[in-house]
């Protein structure tokens, strides 16, 4: 997520925290250090971050007051919060493809039960039984 975007803008190492030792912090330390690309990238980030018309608190005063002001801003709310929960977590999307999906398999089921019981007519059955006719006329 966040540390492998940053680390393709070669603004941070990664490490693995299951295999983290001393000496791999240290080598990694120790590049961001030493590495002037991550010091002059970092830097770019930071004027990116950092240009913006409000400050930060300046920004969570303004939203807290218009929220205030309009009394919890329910024009801002998104649809969802207005959607029952099987809709909103897509059950009802999910039990339509289930359902599809076992009749779609039934009907294969006894379409090849079908095929497999024709094939196993025994052609051999029906001819004796045409000798044994003959017989008896």
């Amino acid at each position: 997520g966040n540390i492998k975007h940053l680390e393709r803008r070669d603004t941070c190492i990664q490490l693995d925290f299951d295999n983290l030792s001393e000496e791999m912090i240290s080598r990694a330390v120790s590049e961001i250090i030493n590495n002037p690309k991550y010091r002059d990238n970092m830097r770019k980030l930071s004027l990116q971050f950092r240009d913006r018309p409000m400050t930060a608190l300046q920004s969570a005063v303004y939203w807290t007051e218009y929220v205030i002001r309009h009394h919890g801003a329910p024009h801002l709310q998104p649809a969802s919060v207005h959607l029952p929960f099987y809709q909103y977590l897509l059950l009802d999307v999910i039990a339509v493809f289930i359902v599809s999906l076992v009749v779609l398999t039934y009907a294969i089921y006894c379409i090849i039960s079908r095929i497999l019981a024709a094939l196993k007519c025994n052609p051999v059955k029906s001819a004796h039984k045409v000798k044994n006719s003959k017989k008896i006329n």
